[in-house]
């Protein structure tokens, strides 16, 4: 095919409740990213950052036909400099990035992924996901133990099995090589984008506005309109004919976005040739809702008959609760190792005991009735078990406050009544026993919400904080006053015509698909976008 660039922009923000942005991406001529970060002290907005500012080095046209195994050495790179970085900032301990970056490779682009940020292809008229999360729900929707539907407000959808970074384990990428054409556009987000507006209103965005830039600041104001409870950073770069741009075009630098341009100092951490310098503190700390999942031996869960009934509904639960199951099995390990601990200590203890004895026996003749040792070691050992049953009681109690102080840490948004209200708790039952309590019932009508936000509340909004369940109703307010005003003022003739996003986000519409096989040359020849417009500040003409 004809040369061919990337015509792209980038843009980012840290959304209504996030205090800090962890999303950093990067929009070039031969290179797209977007990395979303997490975890660890200062964690995500380091780790994404450092992962962005050593990708960008691949923005060139000369890879030929080596840019897979480019793409796979820097990824690996950026994932060694994370490591390096919290070797000499031990408080950075635990945090990463998710990584989906698109490199010009001749004629065609090379795709690597990992984690939950996605990749988009627009051509012609499909509009296609091209990249599969690495998530738990996702894991449960590939069983079959939910549908595609229900993992959209499923309470861990946040919950990723594969990211890059300090997670213990290397990484695994998804790795593929991709066709490109003329007048394909290409569309990379993380999940503050998917995760409040609607697919199919997406798909109109990327349709109806040419201009890259202009076209990716209306799906982040679209997020924000849906709630913005997260970082949004979208990048979006249309395939062009590079016979159309000059020279100088062609060199023009790609653009930064997110925490890679707010915080340049983080770009050198952990590199080799860098003189470690301590980690400023971040303007603001926030725990993500996205981490990784621990990795549990689920043969420890077998402490005692009533454990391992519990364990077994947890698995045959319809609605499975990772974070609820990850709780029960640690506290089950650590009653199973102690009982194991007990049983060796008990046997190993006596069976000392009695060889001791047997060799001073031995020693001292068989006519001695001196057996003072003897005696004086057995009851050494009586206090052994009762120790350890203490140890694994209070082991249990401390779970058991533990999980109770987590609960009323968690907060949640739905409707009562017709309100918005604000409850302390999590949305689930044990039992007989509800895990939350009313805190707040708001006088915003429920009915004047959009249609999306109306959905959202029906399913829960979950908060990690008080503050931010307020911040998440100031939000609900405003959605409700200007329909209210729209409605007052003629401006709407319905409660719907202000919805940024009027159905459950992710649900597969007519004319999109899930992302097809790696495949050349299969798909009828699209048509030709329209010149961009004057590029703007930050992006590429």
């Amino acid at each position: 095919m004809t040369d061919f660039v990337f015509n792209s922009a980038v843009r980012s923000n840290v959304g209504l409740v996030r205090k800090n942005n962890q999303d950093s991406g990067y929009a070039g001529r031969n290179f797209l990213l977007i990395a979303d970060g997490m975890g660890g002290h200062a964690g995500g907005d380091v780790a994404s950052a450092i992962t962005v500012a050593r990708l960008a080095s691949l923005d060139h046209p000369d890879h030929n036909g080596e840019s897979l195994d480019s793409l796979r050495s820097t990824i690996l790179d950026a994932n060694d400099r994370i490591a390096r970085a919290v070797d000499d900032e031990p408080q950075l301990g635990g945090m990463g990035t998710t990584v989906t970056a698109l490199l010009r490779c001749n004629d065609r682009l090379a795709l690597a992924h990992i984690g939950d940020s996605r990749a988009y292809l627009l051509r012609d008229d499909s509009f296609t996901q091209m990249t599969t999360d690495h998530t738990f729900v996702q894991m449960l929707v590939d069983e079959g133990r939910i549908t595609p539907e229900e993992a959209e407000y499923h309470p861990q959808r946040s919950v990723v099995m594969r990211v890059l970074g300090d997670v213990g384990a290397p990484p695994e990428l998804d790795m593929s090589v991709r066709e490109a054409r003329i007048g394909d556009r290409w569309m990379l987000c993380s999940d503050g984008l998917t995760g409040f507006a609607d697919l199919d209103v997406i798909e109109e965005a990327l349709r109806s506005i040419d201009d890259p830039g202009d076209c990716a600041e209306k799906l982040v104001n679209m997020a924000l309109e849906g709630g913005g409870a997260d970082n949004i950073t979208v990048v979006i770069g249309d395939v062009i004919d590079a016979t159309d741009l000059t020279a100088e075009d062609l060199d023009a630098p790609g653009a930064f976005g997110g925490s890679v341009e707010i915080n340049p100092q983080y770009a050198q951490l952990g590199s080799a040739d860098n003189d470690t310098q301590p980690v400023n503190e971040p303007k603001a700390v926030e725990d993500l809702e996205t981490e990784a999942l621990p990795q549990v031996d689920e043969k420890t869960a077998e402490v005692s008959s009533d454990s391992a009934s519990a364990s077994e509904e947890t698995k045959e639960g319809a609605d499975p609760n990772p974070a609820e199951a990850a709780s029960a099995t640690a506290v089950g390990a650590a009653a199973s190792s102690a009982a194991s601990v007990a049983d060796a200590s008990k046997r190993g203890g006596r069976g000392k005991a009695r060889a001791t004895s047997g060799r001073k026996r031995k020693e001292l003749g068989a006519d001695t009735d001196d057996f003072d040792d003897f005696s004086d070691e057995e009851p050494r050992r009586h206090w052994i078990p009762w120790a350890i049953a203490a140890a694994v009681i209070v082991v249990l109690i401390a779970a058991g406050f533990a999980g109770k102080a987590f609960i009323q840490s968690q907060y949640y948004v739905t409707e009562e009544d017709g309100k918005v209200a604000v409850y302390q708790g999590i949305s689930q039952n044990l039992g007989p026993f509800e895990l939350s309590n009313l805190r707040e019932t708001t006088d915003i009508e429920v009915q004047y919400l959009p249609a999306y936000s109306q959905s959202r509340l029906e399913e829960t909004i979950p908060a990690s904080s008080e503050d931010e369940a307020k911040k998440i109703v100031e939000n609900l307010r405003s959605s409700a006053e200007k329909a209210r005003q729209q409605s007052v003022s003629g401006g709407a003739t319905d409660g719907n015509s202000s919805d940024p996003a009027p159905s459950a986000p992710g649900k597969p519409e007519q004319g999109q698909q899930q992302a097809p096989d790696q495949q050349q040359g299969q798909q009828n020849q699209p048509q030709q976008k329209q010149p961009a417009q004057q590029p703007k500040q930050g992006e590429n003409p």
